[in-house]
């Protein structure tokens, strides 16, 4: 009886541990909600976590943005990966409004050496009661600390049908 309740956890642990990125990624959103979709391209994936951060795109007292969320590939496997580029697809559900991309941490945790960067950003976005809007690719350089945005709306198409049937753009 204990071999059997030890092996069923090591199998749901093993099925939950090795999910991909796109099965944590938000499918649905709720009434008076929309979402935004889209990829994330980091080149040369060498670092261990990347943090995503977005708020309302509201002018705020000393330019403090007023974080909504955030969302964060630690270790992930990405999901789709080309010459040396990780991709990840992303979706945001929120209630109608404008926001905005603000920041983008990432996270380095090997040996001795621990460091975090923080790269500033300002990609607007906004979210439509009822619908799913894409967002485009996001392409980050780690190296140079520069982030890009790219229309890849064809293939994403393809990408999300993919890993997650429920999301249409």
């Amino acid at each position: 009886m204990k071999a059997k309740f030890i092996l069923s956890f090591l199998l749901v642990s093993t099925l939950f541990g090795c999910s991909t990125a796109a099965k944590k990624m938000q499918k649905t959103y709720n009434a008076g909600e929309g979402m935004i979709v889209g990829t994330i391209c980091i080149d040369k994936k060498i670092y261990n976590g990347y943090t995503f951060s977005y708020c309302d795109d509201i002018p705020s007292i000393n330019d403090y943005p007023n974080e909504q969320g955030s969302f964060t590939y630690k270790y992930d496997r990405a999901d789709f990966k080309k010459k040396g580029k990780s991709y990840f697809l992303f979706s945001v559900a929120k209630p109608e409004g404008k926001y905005k991309f603000f920041k983008i941490k990432i996270f380095n945790n090997s040996r001795n050496n621990i460091s975090i960067m923080e790269i500033p950003v300002n990609m607007k976005f906004e979210i439509k009661e009822g619908k799913t809007t894409y967002f485009g690719q996001l392409n980050v350089n780690t190296r140079k600390k520069i982030y890009t945005v790219e229309n890849q709306i064809e293939r994403d198409r393809i990408w999300f049908a993919k890993k997650a049937k429920q999301i249409q753009f």
